[in-house]
């Protein structure tokens, strides 16, 4: 017997750790925070928001939700997630490109499904839709293009997008399947019957007199775009958008401080954030709203440039009481309803460690129940929930091996080492400690551990106790409950 047959779980609850991952049973798993309703009607009333939180806190799977429940409401909403081809400083415009593509590319097969909508465009209106489609649609590959489709509305597409494709693509209708298929802007103003709208005046409008060469000969993708530019064609597409049916435009941005490029790094996320979450002329703009996902941290940093006043902040921090209900979502849904958190772990004291490790973070609740589910695995003797010591031996093992780098931000292009930093409290044996402590743990002098004291502080791994010990000695208590958690068990080092 497997340890989901003999516990009661269809699969594993806690493998996909990802928002991304669970988009199929999202419904089904989301514990709805106090503030999400508010966040909801202000965004589709085309209210920019900032949603901040730390890293596993759930930003994503707010975002995932958000952009799903938007859609029901007939508001055409894009998430923007990918950041490769933006440029590190200096890029707002790359930025309202960005949003530009997307949302024409977004309307464009929606369009595609829903044909009758383009009638409701005037003339001027279908000129300026079909030079937006032959500027700003993205190439897609079949499968691409698909998913889109498939997802506008969340409606599923069967012998619709097989005429649809044989109609204006192919010849052979085995060659559907074919994930190589491009998708291009083309192809779309000819299944939107666009094709032959005449765009020069549309194209004169915004860029000037057409040099003496034939228009269709123009390579406008290349076209280079001032700010003015891309705002006034920005208006006029989300004018288009409100035009076909839609009730509101909204841009839901996410990852950016998981940008590759910025290295985790505070102050480069800071920059590259800047000229965007300054522009309060764009975020004012009411035919459309923003919902920014940010990491806590960076509200610190851009606090004395990002008007923060002037558009509502939501803090997504969770409390320890959240976590349990939010959890039993989880573990109902991989149960057909019939478990919960009290049925896994029977020891009150037990779940209480777990709850507190998991320092508010659902991601990393989630986490430490997986690596517990796999310690418990690993020795399945025919139980029906975890055991104690194997739910020890899972924190102490989550702990240990936690990605800490992942969530202390760096202030510089060189991170400093956290572990060594943690090994260094390890190895003192206290969870408030003094600097005699550090000095006589390491036989150093008091100069050296007061830097490495005030890096721990700068990192957030201990803060200073506000109450001096006697002869008026500062104490120092460690924060973060998974390094409380090693020294109390006695573990003086992590790799």
């Amino acid at each position: 017997m497997t340890l989901n047959s003999n516990i009661g779980f269809t699969k594993n609850p806690f493998s996909k750790k990802s928002s991304e991952q669970e988009l199929e049973f999202l419904d089904e798993i989301f514990y709805e925070p106090n503030y999400y309703n508010t966040l909801l009607n202000d965004l589709s009333n085309g209210d920019s928001r900032f949603i901040i939180g730390q890293r596993g806190h759930g930003k994503s799977s707010i975002i995932n939700k958000l952009q799903e429940d938007l859609e029901k409401t007939k508001n055409l909403t894009v998430k923007i997630d990918r950041f490769d081809e933006i440029p590190i400083s200096n890029n707002e415009n790359a930025l309202i490109l960005l949003i530009i593509k997307s949302l024409t590319t977004k309307l464009s097969i929606f369009l595609n499904k829903n044909p009758k909508c383009v009638n409701k465009l005037d003339k001027i209106k279908k000129e300026k839709l079909a030079l937006f489609i032959r500027l700003f649609f993205e190439t897609l590959s079949k499968t691409e293009y698909d998913n889109i489709y498939d997802n506008v509305h969340k409606v599923k597409t069967t012998n619709n997008i097989r005429n649809f494709f044989n109609r204006f693509l192919l010849r052979s209708t085995n060659q559907v399947t074919s994930t190589l298929i491009s998708i291009g802007s083309t192809f779309i103003r000819e299944s939107l019957g666009i094709e032959n709208v005449n765009v020069q005046s549309a194209y004169k409008n915004y860029f000037g007199e057409i040099d003496l060469i034939e228009f269709e000969k123009i390579d406008i993708k290349e076209k280079k775009f001032t700010r003015i530019q891309l705002k006034s064609i920005l208006d006029e597409l989300l004018d288009i958008i409100k035009t076909v049916g839609f009730k509101n435009t909204v841009i839901l941005f996410d990852k950016i401080d998981e940008f590759q490029e910025l290295q985790q790094d505070i102050t480069k996320i800071s920059d590259f954030t800047r000229e965007i979450l300054t522009d309060t002329e764009l975020l004012l703009n009411d035919k459309f709203a923003i919902g920014f996902s940010l990491w806590s941290e960076l509200r610190i940093e851009l606090a004395k440039v990002v008007r923060f006043d002037k558009f509502e902040s939501i803090d997504i921090r969770w409390k320890d009481s959240d976590l349990e209900p939010l959890i039993n979502k989880r573990i109902k849904y991989f149960s057909n309803n019939k478990l919960n958190l009290d049925r896994l772990i029977e020891n009150s004291n037990d779940k209480e460690e777990l709850i507190r490790i998991s320092h508010n973070s659902p991601r990393d609740l989630i986490s430490a129940l997986g690596v517990i589910y796999n310690e418990q695995s690993n020795n399945n003797q025919g139980v029906s929930l975890f055991e104690a010591k194997y739910i020890s031996k899972g924190l102490i093992n989550f702990s240990s091996n936690f990605n800490y780098d992942s969530i202390y931000p760096s202030k510089s292009s060189k991170n400093k080492d956290i572990k060594a930093m943690i090994n260094r409290i390890l190895k003192t044996r206290l969870t408030r400690f003094h600097i005699k402590h550090l000095n006589d743990a390491f036989n150093q002098r008091t100069a050296k551990s007061e830097g490495q004291i005030n890096l721990m502080i700068q990192y957030k791994l201990i803060r200073e106790d506000e109450v001096l010990g006697d002869n008026k000695i500062k104490y120092y208590d460690v924060i973060d409950p998974k390094i409380d958690y090693l020294v109390r068990r006695g573990v003086m080092k992590i790799e």
